[in-house]
């Protein structure tokens, strides 16, 4: 091993417990925010089965589908699931390991370039501890592709400099089905062959690039709803935004003082602003044009500005103009540059320089680490961040109603409501929840009224409000929003029995997990919904008697019962529940009925 092999090596090693050190904390974190559609509640995770139909999903979370297609970061989710189930400390794990993984090949990557290693270890630490790389590697839904197609776009630039033509295509071709920005690197690897490399390379030598993105667009078409990628491209309706954006992430990188989890930014510019903006973003482009013909100034600013490009508003990205995760790959630009211009000076100025960032950065990283802890912090940081947008304060009222918690999830609820970008089914609907199970019956059918306003196809508000008209007594109105919603939905019957197996298999799931509080708010969810579902009586009843409350739970087997005299489940669950009130002649009698129907079960299924 030659001595800058040794060098390598050791650096790698340091950047790697560095790295442990500063994002250990975010083993512990929990999932947030839409890892609990993408990750928690995807049923196309839990069997292997299901492998093959990833490569015709399209991304997807709680507000619908997204237009994205990226089937290697959920098979990424799906091993984790093999291995962890639903603890989220593997998938913490996972993100860490990768994030190192994409480090010490941007710092492998660096030296291959420009062959000064000071240089590529100083600008792989800038990179691996940079505040804005935090958000990428806590959270999984909006992070892990972006750590994916880094790390295999960068292994596939590591592979073509070193002449791997072959695994360089391959590894490529990983990368474009983690997320669609690693379709830019072809243009790296052409600048490199013509303006870095020795070899100056035929165009023929692409196609291989070019069949793998084919076959990505083929594949996307079916996937995704809208399977035109360039129809997506609306450059004219956010020309005035760009030099904002641009200039906003110019500015994070150089400060990261103000990084936020939500950025509120307004997409109307005034003529002044798009003036100043376009002012500062002409200077940043013109001092990377000036010293253009530094390979690495040159490079770096390629870089920067050809993976901020998908980011910059000409691809729509629903409601979120800027995130710290969009800005991952450009990041190894600025660092890049960050580091050449430090690399000038002597080794003092090197070291002191190198030693202040990282310890700046890495203090920003620990406090950032903690917002992603779970979901309280991170959606209260969202109301910190935008306090004008609903989003936070949705997000926390949501939490805390199905955390059990009405008078917190009211206040929070009632607050979105006067906030822009609000979501009208969510805020409404859980707002109609909490005063229903409050008895505040008229707040209830007030915000039912205004949300059949706004969405008149929407059955969930009518049947909410019939179940809360019979709750007060009045059947005449109860009768006639159920009829309302069955003359608008015929198989609305069919629609709730899906719906509450659905919340049942998400409640039983949390039970074994021991969260039992919020299992117990999708038991009453169902409940709402088909108050005679006797699955959702008999889960609701289990966790009534797992929480110590056995009066409720055996209250609950014995409407279950009621409506279903023959199920088995119900008189054990019933015969269980006595046991533990020291009522044994009722146990007896329950676990007896049991037993019959049972028998009589596997007598007649035989």
């Amino acid at each position: 091993m030659t001595d800058s092999q040794k060098t390598l090596l050791w650096r790698s090693a340091f950047i790697t417990l560095l790295l442990v050190v500063v994002y250990g904390s975010t083993l512990t974190n929990r999932f947030v925010w839409d890892d609990l559609d993408v990750i928690v509640k995807n049923r196309l995770l839990e069997n292997f089965t299901n492998l093959p139909k990833l490569f015709l999903y399209e991304d997807r979370t709680g507000d619908g589908l997204t237009g994205y297609y990226r089937p290697v970061t959920y098979i990424s989710f799906m091993l984790d699931r093999s291995i962890w189930g639903l603890n989220p400390v593997g998938f913490n794990i996972t993100n860490l390991i990768l994030h190192i993984a994409v480090v010490l090949l941007f710092y492998r990557v660096v030296f291959a370039l420009f062959k000064k290693e000071r240089m590529a270890f100083v600008a792989a630490l800038l990179f691996a501890l940079h505040p804005i790389a935090a958000e990428s590697v806590n959270f999984h839904a909006g992070g892990r592709n972006t750590l994916l197609s880094a790390c295999f776009a960068l292994l596939a630039l590591l592979l073509y400099v070193n002449k791997r033509w072959l695994p360089a295509v391959i590894s490529f071709t990983v990368a474009i089905f983690s997320k669609e920005f690693a379709l830019l690197l072809p243009l790296v690897l052409i600048a490199y062959d013509r303006y870095i490399g020795t070899e100056k390379r035929r165009w023929t030598a692409y196609l291989p690039y070019l069949a793998s993105i084919i076959c990505y667009l083929i594949l996307r078409s079916f996937a995704v709803a809208h399977g035109n990628l360039l129809t997506t491209i609306q450059l004219s309706g956010n020309l005035l935004l760009i030099p904002k954006i641009v200039v906003s992430y110019v500015k994070n990188m150089l400060f990261p003082v103000g990084l936020k989890v939500i950025y509120d930014i307004s997409p109307a510019v005034s003529v002044s602003s798009f003036a100043l903006y376009s002012v500062l973003l002409l200077v940043v482009v013109s001092v990377a044009v000036l010293f253009r013909k530094k390979r690495e100034i040159a490079f770096s600013a390629g870089w920067f500005f050809l993976f901020l490009l998908p980011v910059t508003g000409i691809v729509p990205l629903g409601t979120t103009l800027i995130a710290d995760r969009y800005a991952y790959f450009s990041l190894m630009g600025f660092s890049l540059v960050l580091a050449y211009v430090m690399c000038l000076g002597n080794k003092r100025v090197i070291v002191t320089g190198t030693v202040v960032l990282s310890v700046f950065y890495a203090a920003i990283d620990l406090q950032r680490n903690a917002i992603w802890k779970n979901m309280p912090s991170l959606y209260t940081q969202m109301t910190v961040d935008a306090p004008e947008r609903s989003i936070g304060f949705t997000n926390l009222g949501m939490y805390y109603y199905e955390n059990g918690d009405l008078a917190k999830a009211e206040k929070y609820l009632e607050e979105s409501c006067s906030k822009k970008g609000i979501v009208i089914r969510d805020a409404y609907n859980y707002l109609s929840a909490v005063y229903w199970e409050g008895n505040k019956f008229d707040k209830a059918l007030s915000v039912l009224n205004k949300l059949m306003a706004l969405e008149p196809g929407n059955p969930q508000s009518y049947i909410m409000a019939s179940r809360i008209y019979a709750s007060m007594g009045d059947k005449a109105m109860a009768r006639k929003y159920y009829d309302k919603v069955t003359t608008m939905f015929p198989n609305i019957e069919e629609m709730l029995n899906g719906r509450v197996s659905v919340l049942c298999r998400e409640g039983e799931k949390l039970m074994a997990e021991g969260r039992n509080t919020e299992a117990e708010r999708k038991f009453q969810e169902a409940l709402m919904m088909k108050p005679d579902s006797v699955p959702a009586l008999i889960d609701r009843g289990s966790v009534a008697a797992e929480r110590g409350n056995l009066a409720g739970a055996v209250e609950l087997f014995g409407k279950a019962i009621a409506l279903a005299p023959l199920n088995p489940q119900a008189h054990y669950n019933l015969s269980m529940a006595y046991e533990l009130m020291g009522k044994p002649a009722e146990a007896a009698t329950e676990m007896k009925k049991y037993r019959e129907l049972d028998a009589s079960a596997r007598q007649f299924n035989r």
